[in-house]
C-alpha cells in the first residue's frame, strides 16, 4: 500500500489538535485507518470515532510513522532540513520548485549558450531585477517547455530583447514563478507566451499581472489555419471556452478570432512556420 502523505499528516494533526472524537470517514481517513489501524468506524461507515485513549494511540503511532509528533511539528523548512528528523522528507512545507525559477540566460548571464537554461534561486532573480532596473522592462512567461527551450529561435518583437524569459512550470504555475510575480516592481510588464487556443488564453487570464499575450498577428495566424489549427483540439477545450466567455473584455480581438474560427494553434506551429511574434495588449 502507498504510504501516507502530507495531506494525511495534516488531517491527523488537525484531529489531534482539536481532540476530535469523530472525523468523516472519507478516502483520506480510510487510508489513515488502513495504515495505522486506530479508531472505530461507526455503524453508518460515514465516520471514524476516537476515544481519549485512541487519540493518544493515534498520536503515538503517527509519531512512529512520520518520525515526529504531529502535535509538535509542522514540517517547517526544506526537504533537506526535514530529513534531519523525519524519514518522510517530502512532507516539508517548502517544495523544491518554491525557491527557484527556470530562466533563459541571455542577455543577462553572458558566456552561456542561448540554447541553455538556468535554474536560479529566487533571491538571485530579485538581485537581477534590481541590477537591470534601467534595461529590463518585460518578463515573458512561457507555457510549454519545448517552446521555452527553443526561445532563441522564435522571431519575437524587438521590445523583448532585454526581457527575462521564464518557464511557467509543468501543468500549472510553478510556486517559484508565482512568488517571483508577487515580487515584481510595477515598472515590469508580464507577457504570457502561450498556445493560441482557449487553454492558452485561460493561462494568460489566470497568471498574475499579465498585461500582454505574445503571439503572431491575426492575419499571419489566418494563413496557417488550414495546416496547423486543430478544431478537434478546440472542441476538447469547452471548459476553457466557457472561462474565456466570462472574460470577454480581455484580449477581445484574439478571443474573437479563436472562438469564431475554432482555433487551436500551438507554439510549435508558430516556430515551424517562422511567424513573427508581437504583443497583444489586454485591452485590445
Amino acid at each position: 500500500m502507498a504510504r501516507l502523505t502530507k495531506i494525511h499528516a495534516n488531517s491527523i494533526s488537525m484531529a489531534l489538535r482539536k481532540c476530535s472524537a469523530k472525523v468523516p470517514f472519507n478516502p483520506n481517513w480510510q487510508k489513515i485507518f488502513a495504515e495505522l489501524e486506530v479508531g472505530s468506524v461507526d455503524e453508518s461507515a460515514r465516520s471514524l470515532l476516537f476515544s481519549t485513549e485512541q487519540l493518544h494511540q493515534l498520536n503515538e503511532m503517527s509519531a512512529a510513522y512520520f518520525g515526529e509528533e504531529l502535535l509538535k511539528t509542522s514540517f517547517e523548512g526544506t526537504r533537506a532540513e526535514v530529513a534531519q528528523y523525519s524519514r518522510f522528507e517530502k512532507l516539508a512545507n517548502i517544495t523544491p520548485d518554491e525557491q527557484y525559477v527556470l530562466i533563459k540566460p541571455q542577455p543577462f548571464y553572458t558566456g552561456i549558450g542561448a540554447e541553455c537554461s538556468l535554474r536560479v534561486p529566487l533571491d538571485e532573480i530579485t538581485k537581477l531585477l534590481e541590477s537591470q532596473a534601467q534595461t529590463m522592462t518585460h518578463i515573458v512567461i512561457v507555457e510549454n517547455l519545448d517552446a521555452f527551450d527553443c526561445w532563441q529561435r522564435f522571431s519575437a518583437t524587438a521590445d523583448l530583447r532585454h526581457a527575462l524569459v521564464v518557464y511557467r512550470g509543468h501543468n500549472s504555475l510553478a510556486k517559484g514563478v508565482k512568488a517571483l510575480l508577487q515580487r515584481l516592481p510595477n515598472r515590469i510588464e508580464v507577457v504570457a507566451f502561450v498556445d493560441v487556443d482557449p487553454a492558452g488564453i485561460q493561462i494568460a487570464l489566470t497568471t498574475p499581472k499579465v498585461t500582454q499575450i505574445l503571439a503572431s498577428d491575426i492575419q499571419e495566424l489566418s494563413l496557417i489555419i488550414k495546416s496547423s489549427s486543430s478544431s478537434e483540439d478546440f472542441d476538447m477545450q469547452h471548459q476553457q471556452v466557457k472561462y474565456m466567455q466570462q472574460h470577454q473584455d480581455d484580449w477581445q480581438v484574439i478571443q474573437q478570432f479563436i472562438i469564431e474560427q475554432k482555433i487551436s494553434i500551438k507554439q510549435q506551429h508558430l516556430l515551424a512556420f517562422k511567424l513573427p511574434l508581437i504583443m497583444h495588449n489586454r485591452n485590445s
